[in-house]
């Protein structure tokens, strides 16, 4: 049986004249796995393109957005404050392309020209300004709509260009963005959906005696502590340990606990639903789709920091706010376990 917001969701694909595109991007993944559970909420997901949009940039766009991104987040994640924080580091590519049409995007066009789509819904920021560069450029005939995939005013979305935008869909009402939303877009606030598969678990609940430990895509975090942290409170418990594309962190902390039976390690994976169907709760940086996956499947949730700003304070206020989530100690996850039953 479909859930409230699920019928709301459907509804407003309704708006969208098709045949659509939805357009997200890999940086970080969260925003793709975002893209998929909005497509498995139209009648007919398989008439639903999905693509991400560094598959049809130059490489000079990929490298600035996707790989600089990835490189600081790994090595220098401190940055991120400016990034999210500082308009200069959006600002400038704005007026680049505004300027001097800066960028190619001939593959970005032969894109839109073959799929043919009346709708273009862009999740996150990154795709909304490149279809809007390319809509504004090429006075590509096609409704543009856009996806806030974070709880919060994310500093991106200010740069675009918004004349091209006809719709916008939000987890946050329309008084807290301070976009500048042209006079006859269509808003629509929405709660933000996880796939199917996650939604399904509700039904099965896990068991206390197992945890998920995941740290995004890239496999960000504290791993190797965060596990010695649990098993010195419940030597017993079984960990599902997922270190995504961190290859390193992988290596150490299978050959760490290569003796322990109970300790699972993984490395990138195409869903976390397999594991998080045996584990009763998730410990997390605070990234959009694992969030909302654990609140889908109803497992309890502790955060540890992620990426500033957008995850630490957006994703992980709303989480403790409306998740029943809570930052992530040995002391807070005995009290869970004592108090959780099954």
């Amino acid at each position: 049986m479909a859930t409230e917001a699920e019928t709301e969701l459907r509804a407003i694909s309704d708006l969208f004249e098709p045949p659509v595109l939805i357009v997200s991007t890999v940086v970080g993944r969260g925003m793709y796995t975002l893209g998929e559970a909005v497509r498995e909420r139209f009648a007919d997901p398989a008439a639903v393109e999905h693509v991400a949009v560094e598959d049809h940039l130059p490489g000079t766009a990929v490298g600035e957005d996707f790989k600089r991104y990835k490189w600081i987040c790994n090595h220098v994640p401190f940055l991120l404050h400016l990034i999210y924080t500082v308009p200069l580091f959006y600002y400038r590519k704005y007026l680049r392309e505004s300027w001097f049409d800066w960028s190619d995007l001939t593959l970005l066009k032969d894109k839109i020209e073959a799929a043919r789509p009346r709708t273009v819904l862009c999740v996150s920021h990154r795709p909304a300004f490149w279809l809007s560069n390319l809509k504004r450029r090429q006075k590509m005939d096609f409704k543009l709509w856009g996806l806030l995939g974070e709880y919060g005013p994310t500093l991106g979305w200010k740069y675009i260009f918004w004349e091209q935008m006809n719709g916008f869909l939000s987890p946050l009402e329309r008084d807290r963005l301070n976009y500048s939303f042209p006079a006859d877009l269509t808003f629509k606030t929405i709660d933000l959906p996880a796939r199917r598969a996650f939604s399904d678990l509700e039904a099965h609940p896990g068991s206390k005696g197992c945890v998920l430990l995941v740290c995004g895509f890239w496999g960000q975090g504290p791993i190797l502590q965060l596990l010695k942290q649990l098993l010195t409170a419940d030597g017993a418990l079984r960990v599902h340990a997922v270190c995504g594309e961190n290859g390193t962190a992988y290596e150490e902390t299978r050959r760490a606990f290569r003796h322990l039976p109970n300790v699972h390690v993984h490395g990138a994976v195409g869903s976390l639903a397999p594991f998080m169907r045996e584990a009763g709760c998730v410990i997390t940086k605070p990234g959009i789709s694992t969030t909302l996956e654990a609140r889908a499947a109803r497992r309890k949730l502790f955060l540890v920091p992620g990426i500033p700003v957008a995850e630490n304070r957006y994703n992980a206020g709303y989480a403790q706010a409306h998740f029943g989530a809570e930052w992530f100690t040995v002391e807070g996850f005995r009290q869970w376990q004592a108090s959780h039953g099954g």
